[in-house]
């Protein structure tokens, strides 16, 4: 059946309008995690794929789907997606609009359909790879790039960023081929000792859900799991150790915590136990809590365990030093090891990964009636408050935290930041903006007065160094610190 040229026609226009929101609204997802943009892009691509379906357009329909299965995926890993994965959904948004524009039932000239569906099949099976759970492995995200800022530890990633501050300059001011190759550098520096943001929600952890039921059907058991999280950003270090934490904590709750059936039977309980993951954000503060309501912790076995092993247990089950006994390297009430439990590693690799990230894993469990584990974790606070200025001659923007703010004094530390950082070849015409902080002052040229703006942390320096890298509206920036600045003369 031919549709009306009007029909076709309406559709080509509302998908493409579809198309730019889709696209303006993934660059927003990735400089900064917006929620509004991300229930916005499940709608539009959604209602696309309907649409195209409905009027023919097959092609448009089956490239809808792969981009689903591209954005189920970066939903899975905070957004925090390498670049070619970036750009494979770039492409497939690209190559949509192209196949929108052409003729029904016609072919687009060069263009491989199939190609480049594989091209996607490919990025996606690379990607799934990243954030599928596999018994007792560490989960770690995609990153910009495939370094992870954990390969540093946090006194080496103090000495390397201000390093890298120092080549992020060396770049910006750098031209023709030159700044190709300092580029190369001043990424990987970033992406060793740069902060990687990522969003933790319901849809970055719905997976344990999988392997879950997975697990508990091969134990025998019944369960209904519950899995709701209240969205917040947080670092790529911070979602991994959540993603690892939850992935020991459920199914130790399969394995020791929820009966099999005819067990909670003859306890009067229903057969199907109950396994709850809620949390999220309370002040600067994230909170996760994974409860069961199964047979609680048997401390009389633990005890017993921890005499073999040496091992000290606390005088009375209410004790919070329980949880030391419990995530003890080693510590096992299974007699003997399955590939599920029985080598003490669980609860100690959830509890490290809490640990390395500066939270707080706390228990407390009833015996009979289940067990209930609490993370807290510091939210890193990534937005500064401040002004943006532009002195002459250096390369970027410079960010002014809102600590020092603009004053028409004209009095304290006149600062010539383009010759001080050495970019400077002479005088040059500019307005001069002075800030002030308590009884201090200073002085920086800028092309025009400071700007009120949102930094975004990117590369965090120690305090005494001079600078370090933001990102304002997505775009590199240097913050500076005023107080070095003057130190320094």
């Amino acid at each position: 059946m031919t549709l009306p040229d009007n029909i076709v026609h309406q559709f080509r226009t509302v998908a493409l309008e579809r198309l730019e929101r889709v696209e303006a609204a993934w660059a927003s997802v990735l400089t900064s995690l917006d929620e509004d943009a991300i229930v916005l892009i499940d709608r539009e691509i959604h209602t696309l794929k309907g649409e195209s379906r409905m009027v023919g357009f097959t092609d448009v329909n089956l490239v809808c789907h792969k981009l689903e299965d591209l954005f189920e995926v970066a939903r899975a890993c905070g957004y925090a997606v390498a670049e070619d994965f970036d750009l494979a959904i770039t492409m497939a948004l690209r190559f949509m609009a192209m196949l929108v524009r052409k003729k029904v039932g016609s072919q687009l000239a060069g263009i491989d359909l199939p190609g480049f569906v594989r091209q996607i099949e490919h990025v996606l099976s690379e990607a799934r790879g990243e954030v599928t759970p596999a018994r007792a492995r560490n989960i770690t995200p995609m990153h910009r790039t495939a370094h992870s800022s954990k390969a540093v530890s946090p006194a080496v990633r103090g000495r390397l960023a201000p390093i890298a501050v120092d080549m992020f300059l060396e770049y910006a001011a750098a031209r023709g081929n030159h700044r190709n190759r300092l580029r190369v550098s001043w990424h990987s520096l970033r992406d060793l000792v740069g902060i990687h943001r990522a969003l933790i929600g319901t849809g970055q952890l719905i997976k344990h859900e999988v392997g879950a039921y997975a697990l508990a059907k091969e134990l025998g058991k019944q369960i209904e799991v519950a899995i709701e999280i209240g969205g917040a950003e947080v670092t790529t270090d911070v979602l991994a150790a959540l993603d690892l934490a939850v992935l020991h904590l459920v199914r130790n709750a399969i394995d020791h915590g929820i009966e099999l059936p005819a067990e909670r039977a003859a306890a009067c309980k229903r057969a199907t136990g109950k396994i709850r993951v809620g949390g999220g954000a309370i002040g600067d503060v994230f909170e996760l809590v994974v409860e069961d309501d199964g047979a609680g912790i048997a401390y009389g076995k633990v005890r017993q365990r921890a005499g073999e092993l040496g091992l000290s247990a606390p005088a009375t089950d209410d004790d919070d030093r329980w949880i030391d006994l419990l995530c003890h390297p080693g510590l096992s009430t299974r007699a003997e090891a399955t590939d599920v439990s029985g080598r003490g590693v669980g609860l100690d690799a959830a509890r490290a990964s809490i640990v390395d990230v500066g939270g707080k894993l706390s228990m407390t469990s009833k015996r009979g009636e289940g067990t209930r584990w609490r993370i807290a974790i510091p939210l890193t606070s990534m937005m500064i408050e401040g002004h943006v200025v532009r002195p002459p001659e250096v390369p970027v923007s410079v960010f002014i935290e809102s600590s020092w703010a603009p004053t028409t004094s004209g009095r304290g530390t006149s600062v010539d930041l383009g010759r001080m950082l050495g970019f400077s070849t002479g005088d040059h015409p500019c307005v001069q903006t002075w800030f002030a902080r308590g009884d201090e002052a200073f002085g920086i040229g800028s092309e025009r007065p400071a700007t009120p703006t949102q930094a975004r942390k990117l590369v965090v320096t120690p305090s005494s160094a001079i600078a370090e890298v933001v990102t304002i509206d997505g775009v590199e920036s240097l913050l500076l610190r005023p107080d070095v600045l003057i130190a320094l003369g």
